[in-house]
């Protein structure tokens, strides 16, 4: 597994982005990967009932099919950071899922997965 990558202010990694004009190099790749997660991460944290719209707009714009598992993971952290958003975020999953079926079952799987293995647990809610 890869060690964490350091943070990068994003006129650097902009600025290095245009430095690699190799499509196939891994630095292009793996520039191209930060970009990817840190822009559906960003989204999905500024997402809120008044602007659900114009985000989902957003993220379809993001390639979705790659940042599927970055997508899931950062709804499901989201929600349980943030439950009184669960309505929020449930409506930006239902929008992604009537064009990315795949992607919202990756959420639907991921959350039945932490749901049984906290049942498992016996973790309460608090």
């Amino acid at each position: 597994m890869e060690k964490p990558l350091a943070y990068q202010p994003p006129a650097k990694l902009a600025e290095l982005v245009q430095k690699n004009e190799d499509d196939c190099s891994a630095e292009y790749q793996r520039l191209q990967w930060i970009k990817l997660r840190k822009g559906i991460n960003g989204l999905v944290n500024k997402v809120n009932a008044s602007n659900v719209r114009e985000i989902v707009k957003m993220l379809f714009e993001q390639n979705l099919i790659r940042g599927r598992g970055v997508f899931s993971r950062s709804v499901v952290k989201a929600q349980a950071a943030a439950p009184m958003f669960t309505r929020v975020y449930a409506a930006v999953v239902a929008a992604i899922n009537t064009r990315l079926p795949a992607v919202g079952e990756l959420v639907l799987v991921r959350l039945v997965g932490r749901f049984k293995g906290a049942l498992e647990r016996g973790d309460k809610p608090k």
